[in-house]
């Protein structure tokens, strides 16, 4: 028949079914020579966020200063980047294979214009760093990855741990992926759909691959008709839709191990399994001894063999790549009955199989695969290096384990043992004969660039022969905006994110000078917040009189302290010069009870350390105590919208798998400030745009043009779902 492989993916070697039905033969014979078959077919996996631990090397950030600082400043960063010898990185992970020379790089395919990651859990969220860096970072410019894997929520007190979303949070798609990914558009003010590149769609969640409808044989079996209704049925990313799909695997037992000390996570189970497997897996009363659960009739006292024997735990891999969700909350079953089928899908049609266990590599080998940029004048493909964020274990469990893989008393999963070997021969051949990865140390770079100053052209050296070791956002004290890293590039140090503090969400946060200030938009229109000698009197009469006029801005504190001047006044009915009643005659102050704030001690400096890339915000001192109450005096700042804000006709919310995916050409983003829907669509009106999106989590107008609807359900990837799209106009392109 009529080869129907996208023409991406022709590159790849095929195997034929038959070898497949020998892998599974001879993997299968062999586990059962080993190994029993009640232990066998049943095991769990919870799914959570963890990452691989066996990473190796020393970790370097790659940091930078900002654009109308960086003349300026780029002497000074040289000058410091050689003065610090003595925190210098021992050494540099480099992938070797990353060259035009190299034969295995002939072929290679073109730049995907889709990625699309299936995220097994307890796989490796730190792909993520990869991921977003190849969005959002190039040659001369790149993000800062050292970023704390929590998240605090916006609305209430909230905190969880998912790198993925602080990342993308800190550096959104359409600042910051878009303006690198999308090309600008012509004189014309067209853009040639075959030229747009999204980067990562689908999300970053455990959401499983899509069925093809078209796959007459598996659609045809009894399983499928059992699970169908139960599917999320749309074109297949890989048999319909000419995406990119990768994924990571990781030794099975290992990953299950991981799964139940992150949460017994256990992506699929509804509340009736998740009910039953806490039941059968969580030690009652801190007492292990007198641990017991009965599943299939057999009774283990071992709470994790427990959770990885509980019905459908098991298979998760095997699942995931023919469209059920990692934990079978439908039948209960092993994996088994998809494995042909997921053999076969990782062996024949996946762009990308990387390995946990051989993290290194596998980033080295996704860069050579799908990173390379064909050079017009030379006709060369060139490759940047990975940053070295990208090696790093970003999600690491914090737990220690007590129970390890040697406490399952020789349980198996066998259908991802199985799927797993084939996993391995696939990235065998990816890899080839030869490694890409190496770690070498900074002595041995200096040393070959002195014997060869050809050698290593990525690596820049100083006019003393040492390597230059960049600077990274927390070397230089900067939270945010773009800055030289003192070695001739941009580091990117993204945005300023609301919901840092423990400040109400009517609150705003603005870069200045790298650093994220907290502040009430209103009194910044009044020329209250950041202060000078061409400040208003009023302000200045009142910060005199406070001892904070020689401050550049005021801090929440200082504003409370000014509301609660001006109702006790107000109250009080003082005649006073310095105008400071009119704080609250003109709105700019609610007067309620003394607040908590004000016993806080809190200073400038703990709201902005709360503001930090690499802190856990909510540990910090202005988190917990910078709360303000509604009953509480302080000052009016924006309107409260809400979490779930009611949104006008033509509006819609898009979600990374879903309808209403669109995209185009980002070419400008507008603070609202107090602004939202109304305020959004105005702006986009004034500057032609054909889409707007508001953020509502960054409070952010987002404009478009040249816009293409994907025609599928595989959206960007974005950071919150608190966006909201309207078309102005130019709908009719289809991707």
């Amino acid at each position: 028949p009529a080869d129907t492989t996208p023409p991406s993916r022709r590159w790849q070697s095929k195997v034929h079914p038959a070898a497949v039905l020998v892998i599974i033969c001879v993997i299968v014979s062999t586990l059962l020579m080993h190994y029993r078959l009640t232990s066998s077919w049943t095991s769990s996996i919870d799914l959570s966020f963890s990452e691989p631990t066996t990473l190796t090397g020393q970790n370097s950030s790659w940091p930078q200063s900002s654009e109308s600082d960086r003349q300026t400043s780029r002497s000074a960063n040289t000058t410091r980047s050689k003065t610090i010898r003595s925190n210098r990185t021992e050494g540099m992970h480099m992938c070797t294979c990353l060259t035009d020379g190299n034969p295995r790089n002939a072929n290679l395919p073109d730049k995907p214009k889709r990625i699309r990651w299936l995220h097994i859990p307890k796989t490796g969220t730190s792909f993520m760093t990869t991921l977003w860096s190849y969005a959002a970072s190039n040659s001369e410019r790149y993000i800062d990855l050292a970023i704390h894997s929590h998240v605090c929520g916006m609305f209430d007190n909230s905190s969880y741990s998912m790198y993925d979303f602080a990342l993308m949070r800190r550096y959104p798609w359409e600042m910051y992926g878009a303006q690198n990914m999308i090309p600008p558009s012509s004189l014309s003010g067209e853009i040639k759909k075959d030229k747009m590149h999204f980067g990562l769609v689908g999300g970053t969640q455990h959401h499983p691959l899509s069925p093809s409808e078209k796959n007459a044989e598996y659609t045809s079996s009894k399983h499928f008709k059992m699970v169908k209704d139960k599917l999320l049925l749309m074109a297949s990313e890989i048999f319909d839709r000419n995406i990119t799909v990768t994924s990571f695997f990781r030794q099975p037992e290992e990953r299950l191990v991981s799964a139940y000390h992150d949460g017994r996570h256990s992506s699929g189970f509804k509340q009736k399994n998740w009910n039953n497997l806490v039941k059968a897996s969580v030690v009652r009363n801190g007492d292990p001894a007198n641990h017991k659960c009965v599943i299939d009739g057999q009774i283990y006292r071992n709470p994790l063999e427990c959770f990885v024997r509980f019905p459908g735990i098991a298979g998760c891999m095997t699942r995931m790549l023919t469209g059920e969700t990692c934990a079978d909350d439908i039948l209960g079953e092993s994996g088994m009955e998809n494995l042909p089928f997921a053999i076969d899908i990782v062996m024949n049609h996946l762009d990308f199989v990387g390995l946990t266990d051989d993290w290194n590599e596998s980033i080295c080998q996704f860069h050579r695969l799908f990173m390379g940029k064909m050079d017009k004048l030379s006709g060369k493909r060139r490759w940047d290096q990975p940053l070295q964020g990208e090696f790093s274990n970003v999600h690491k469990a914090l737990r220690k384990k007590v129970l390890d893989v040697e406490h399952l008393n020789g349980f198996k999963d066998l259908a991802d043992t199985v799927l797993y070997e084939a996993a391995k021969l696939k990235f065998k051949q990816i890899v080839g004969e030869k490694r890409c990865y190496e770690y070498m140390p900074i002595e041995e770079i200096e040393a070959r660039k002195e014997a060869d100053p050809s050698d290593l052209p990525f690596l820049k050296m100083d006019e003393d022969g040492h390597f230059c070791e960049p600077m990274s956002c927390a070397d230089l004290g900067k939270q945010c905006g773009e800055w030289d890293d003192g070695c001739g590039k941009t580091i990117i140090c993204g945005m300023c994110n609301i919901g840092r503090t423990g400040l109400p969400s009517t609150w705003r946060v603005r870069c200045v000078e790298g650093q994220c200030i907290d502040y009430c938009p209103p009194w910044n229109e009044k020329g209250y917040w950041f202060l000078s000698d061409e400040s208003p009197p009023a302000i200045r009469k009142v910060t005199q009189e406070l001892n904070i006029d020689q401050q550049k801005q005021l801090s929440p504190v200082d504003a409370v302290r000014i509301c609660e001047v001006a109702c006790t006044a107000e109250a009080n009915n003082e005649k006073r010069q310095d105008g400071i009643r009119s704080f609250v005659h003109d709105g700019l102050c609610q007067c309620g009870k003394t607040p908590g704030i004000l016993q806080s001690n809190l200073t400038m400096q703990d709201f902005l350390s709360a503001h930090d890339l690499n802190v856990l915000c909510r540990e910090e001192k202005a988190r917990k105590l910078g709360v303000l109450n509604d009953n509480e005096t302080q000052p009016i700042c924006c309107p409260y919208i809400g979490q779930k804000p009611q949104m006008p006709p033509q509006w819609k919310k898009p979600y990374t798998i879903g309808p209403n995916a669109f995209e185009g050409e980002y070419f400008d983003h507008i603070p609202l400030e107090c602004g939202a829907f109304k305020e959004c669509e105005m702006v986009g009106r004034q500057n032609n745009a054909e889409m707007v999106v508001f953020d509502l989590f960054n409070s952010m107008c987002y404009l478009a043009r040249n816009i293409i609807s994907l025609g599928d359900y595989y959206g960007v990837t974005k950071d919150n779902p608190q966006r909201y799209g309207l078309i102005l106009g130019g709908t009719e392109r289809v991707l």
